[in-house]
């Protein structure tokens, strides 16, 4: 009887606290949620701890002349804890859908570092980051995905860059 009685009371609990992480759609925040979507789409913002603004994009060939795109991004820690852009963050770079190459030996190199992408910054610093991307054509516009790694949350900041 104990075992039973403990057992149901448990399972009451259990359904309680899983009921209560449920959320529910009533319609009304689909707006918003549309909204803040579009907002990640054309603004950048704040990523969890975060701060990360994508600047500026420019062209540049690799150490074997193929063309290369450099993303800077600014990076401002407002965690209580140093981080890193690499280990704080998820991002990558896609043309008509299909994801690009991160490269390493870019032929401009005195104008190209990639140190900073590991470099730990403490609460309240800021610090700009350059990616390059190995590009597969010189045509079809850049777009580039950032968002907070290991995270539950969907939210992502973009934004598109043409090639000219």
């Amino acid at each position: 009887m104990k075992k039973t009685f403990t057992f149901i009371l448990l399972f009451a609990v259990l359904l309680f606290s899983f009921c209560s992480c449920i959320e529910i759609d009533t319609g009304d925040t689909q707006d918003e949620d549309s909204d803040s979507a579009q907002a990640d789409k054309s603004s950048n913002s704040k990523l969890g701890d975060y701060e990360v603004v994508i600047q500026s994009a420019r062209l540049a060939t690799d150490y074997e002349g193929k063309p290369v795109i450099i993303v800077q991004c600014k990076f401002t820690n407002n965690g209580d804890d140093p981080a890193s852009f690499e280990w704080s963050l998820d991002y990558a770079a896609y043309q008509d859908g299909i994801g690009l190459n991160e490269c390493y030996f870019v032929d401009e190199s005195e104008n190209y570092s990639s140190d900073n992408q590991t470099k730990e910054i403490k609460k309240g610093a800021t610090l700009t980051v350059e990616i390059a991307y190995e590009l597969n054509d010189t045509t079809t516009d850049v777009e580039v995905e950032i968002s907070e790694y290991l995270s539950f949350s969907d939210k992502k900041i973009t934004k598109s860059f043409s090639i000219d």
